[in-house]
């Protein structure tokens, strides 16, 4: 069955670009394929149906994973997405614990934009809380992890976040 769903180039090519980066939003994986929007979507569908993609429904649009990826790496990969998130991701993993000040500091973002990715951050366990003087804390609470999710789908991110942390990160770490 999957050899016959595959067997269609606009299948393929589909399955190849959620595969490469998974936790593309479906206007995204049209825009990267240069497919209609109709013939994306239906495709994808087929492709869901058939149990080679999953399709998880965040906020206004859906995002698209292949089989593979298990579920905690979907939503750490969901949330990286976002380049906002990335920038978070990127201050915590060079300082491991920060404040909002310290984060507006290193993200350049606003409090209120923080606070909303902060929030998606905590309401999946990525993120930790803690208290330093009258502050709230930031951690993430596997490091390891978030690195080599980083690192394997660095390539589908299409801006320097990731390269310049993969870079810090190693060169603060290295064995």
């Amino acid at each position: 069955m999957e050899d016959d769903l595959l067997a269609l180039d606009t299948r393929r090519r589909l399955y190849a670009v959620v595969h490469q980066s998974p936790g593309l939003g479906s206007r995204e994986i049209q825009r990267r394929t240069g497919m209609a929007w109709g013939e994306t979507t239906y495709h994808l569908d087929r492709l869901v149906t058939a149990g080679l993609v999953h399709r998880e429904q965040g906020g206004h649009q859906d995002f698209y994973f292949a089989s593979t990826v298990p579920l905690g790496d979907r939503t750490l990969l969901r949330l990286a997405r976002s380049e906002a998130s990335r920038r978070i991701l990127s201050a915590l993993l060079a300082a491991s614990e920060l404040t909002v000040p310290e984060l507006q500091e290193r993200t350049g973002m606003s409090p209120g934009r923080l606070s909303i990715h902060l929030r998606r951050f905590l309401e999946t366990g990525l993120l930790a809380t803690g208290r330093r003087e009258r502050f709230r804390t930031f951690t993430i609470v596997d490091r390891d992890r978030v690195v080599r999710l980083l690192i394997a789908y660095r390539a589908s991110f299409a801006d320097g976040w990731v390269d310049r942390l993969l870079e810090t990160w190693s060169e603060v770490f290295r064995p």
